[in-house]
């Protein structure tokens, strides 16, 4: 089993509510509870690519700090979807609808229980 990378690491402080700050070159971790005992392998692992993450696209903090490139990037608009991508998503839609309307048909054509049993009830077949 490989390590995580600097991203996985990140995501894991982010969903724990932890936040990261480079504190003279050394890593600092702190959260809603304390870390116990000593950092996990991935971050021991991956401490120097963290760091320089950190302090290079993040302004030397995690969460981002305002003003950083990464704060500034992953505040960005989402980009605009290609006319090529609509009429694919379009075309996934409606097979979708399809798909649907053919599972209501059978559904009209296949007898319920119900109406069959209403049918042997009335004497019929």
């Amino acid at each position: 089993m490989s390590t995580q990378t600097t991203v996985q690491v990140l995501r894991c402080f982010d969903l724990g509510g932890y936040a990261a700050s480079v504190v003279d070159g050394e890593l600092k971790i702190r959260g809603p509870q304390p870390l116990a005992g000593p950092l996990p392998a991935s971050i021991k692992a991956n401490r120097e690519r963290i760091i320089d993450f950190l302090v290079g696209c993040c302004g030397g903090v995690w969460p981002p700090a305002p003003g950083s490139e990464f704060f500034n990037v992953k505040r960005s608009p989402p980009p605009e979807v290609s006319d090529k991508q609509k009429r694919f998503q379009e075309t996934l839609r409606k097979a979708a609808m399809t798909r649907r309307a053919r599972r209501f048909e059978r559904r009209d054509i296949l007898p319920t229980a119900s109406s069959a049993t209403a049918n042997l009830v009335r004497g019929g077949k």
